[in-house]
């Protein structure tokens, strides 16, 4: 497999997923090209453990982590800043109809993630979307990125979370309204599964943090010891 991907790579020069440029600059099948990773708003420095974003305080958590009830999660990294071409990259991969993107996503990830932090994780968990929006998006794309992510990290990809009640979407409220509109929305129906683990928890996303929150307090009530959070990109 490994010799295949090299002499592919050799003989052409893939599109980009996110440019689809027609010269595009050497690069692996569904890969960023280089361009497009010099415009990418990458977050970088210090990380807040609430939300993954940057944070240039003195203080571990960042100002608006701050203004938060406490996180059920002990550390987060998310890799984009939610602007630019760093919206584009999630909106490609949650909207349009494009889950190759997520490999793109997973490589430039793996640095962040490949440290003794979260490589002692047991099992890597996407956010489950209800089955009715499985049906209308045909992928998850928290999942799709959780195994990509597993490819890189040689961590399971497991599905212990269960969404079992339609929310609205998340977009149009407030934090206070996302919490309420997301009690009882996921539950764990095996525990024993995850009891003791540790888990890192993937989604796309995060802004207010209240769909990781509502999956982290149901991975804890199920006997989860430790809970880490990746997201793609940081509102």
């Amino acid at each position: 497999m490994l010799f295949l991907k090299k002499l592919l790579n050799e003989l052409w020069e893939f599109p980009c997923p996110l440019c689809d440029c027609d010269n595009p600059h050497k690069h692996d099948f569904n890969t960023f090209c280089s361009d497009c990773v010099q415009k990418l708003p990458l977050l970088s420095g210090k990380r807040c453990p609430g939300c993954g974003g940057e944070n240039d305080g003195v203080l571990d958590l960042c100002r608006q982590c701050l203004s938060m009830p406490p996180r059920p999660w002990s550390q987060a990294v998310s890799l984009l800043k939610m602007e630019g071409s760093g919206e584009k990259v999630i909106y490609q991969l949650k909207f349009c109809g494009n889950p190759a993107i997520a490999r793109a996503i997973a490589e430039l990830a793996y640095p962040l993630l490949d440290n003794p932090d979260f490589r002692k994780c047991d099992m890597l968990v996407p956010v489950p979307l209800y089955w009715q929006r499985y049906i209308l998006r045909t992928y998850n794309q928290s999942e799709v990125l959780a195994k990509m992510l597993s490819k890189y990290l040689n961590i399971p990809v497991k599905k212990p979370l269960k969404r079992i009640r339609n929310t609205t979407r998340q977009a149009t409220l407030n934090r206070n309204e996302r919490l309420k509109n997301l009690q009882n929305a996921f539950t764990v129906p095996h525990p024993e599964k995850v009891s003791g683990k540790t888990v890192l928890l993937i989604d796309d996303v995060l802004t207010t943090g209240s769909t990781l929150h509502a999956c982290a307090e149901e991975l804890r009530k199920a006997g989860v010891a430790d809970i880490k959070v990746f997201t793609a990109a940081r509102r």
